[in-house]
């Protein structure tokens, strides 16, 4: 039986009048007369009767009323339990991120994912900067753990301040120093991490007028800060970079003046986001929330 039906039922009912019924249903009064005059047809028996007291129901239809409400009730269950399932069993969300948000973050953010929306597959790729935007402009992942790039096209939904921190020999020189001028990165052999990290320290050199000599490198962090350990140079990584490492080959120091890199999420476009990814996205702003 048509629901959409009864539903005009007792709509007509409560408003009354088929002229308000059909304004409240967004349809025509001829429309929804044909359609009531269907149902009885259907039913077998009137339903309605009108009159100067208005449209109510006959003492038939009156018999019917509560049982086409459970029976619509059901319907209105029904389909939301398979919305429900659709949701968990047929999406599967694609992620890309760095590795130290991959590291740090994204273990509780899937914990806490897992918990709201149980069936739904999540795949994690790890990659640079340039290689994280690109896929989601080009749709191989839905969404990015990633630093803020104004030149980047995406939209970004920022989660947290990232500070810089300066990474030294360890060596008595720097006995006393509680933070690290970024003036004393002038001309000192600079190693720079790779996956695209010059572009979340270049901005800092160039505004403060440093020129350290760069060497570029295409290892990951763990190699990088064992090169500075050997004396090869200084470089930079962040408190998340060296969050649970006990580095005692080396001296961590926070930049000065405070520099930082922005951390967050980026998307092709907020309007387009499927249900599940609000839901990832949601429970990452509450897991790193938590995590302060």
């Amino acid at each position: 039986m048509d629901t959409k039906k009864l539903e005009a039922l007792l709509i007509s009912v409560q408003e009354g009048s088929f002229t308000r019924a059909a304004q409240t249903l967004g349809c025509t009064q001829s429309g929804l007369t044909h359609m009531m005059n269907a149902l009885e047809q259907e039913v077998g028996f009137p339903l309605l009767e009108r009159g100067h007291h208005g449209t109510r129901l006959t003492e038939r239809g009156q018999q019917l009323e509560p049982a086409i409400r459970q029976f619509l009730a059901a319907g209105r269950e029904l389909e939301a339990q398979m919305d429900a399932i659709r949701r968990q069993e047929s999406q599967w969300i694609r992620v890309g991120a760095y590795s130290s948000m991959a590291v740090h973050w994204l273990p509780a953010i899937l914990q806490s994912f897992r918990q709201t929306l149980p069936n739904v597959r999540v795949d994690v790729q790890m990659g640079g900067i340039e290689e994280l935007y690109g896929w989601v402009r080009t749709g191989e992942v839905d969404l990015a753990f990633v630093s803020r790039q104004d030149d980047l096209k995406a939209d970004f939904l920022s989660l947290k301040e990232d500070v810089l921190v300066a990474i030294l020999p360890e060596d008595a020189h720097w006995d006393g120093w509680t933070s690290f001028p970024v003036s004393e990165f002038e001309g000192r052999e600079f190693l720079m991490p790779a996956l695209g990290f010059n572009r979340d320290i270049m901005p800092m050199f160039r505004r403060h007028r440093v020129h350290p000599r760069i060497h570029r490198t295409t290892v990951d962090d763990p190699v990088v800060i064992s090169m500075v350990a050997h004396g090869l140079g200084v470089s930079i990584m962040t408190e998340l970079i060296m969050a649970g490492r006990n580095e005692t080959s080396v001296r961590v120091l926070p930049i000065e003046p405070r520099a930082f890199r922005e951390l967050g999420i980026i998307v092709r476009s907020r309007r387009e986001l499927k249900p599940a990814v609000l839901d990832l996205i949601q429970c990452a702003f509450t897991t790193v929330r938590a995590m302060d």
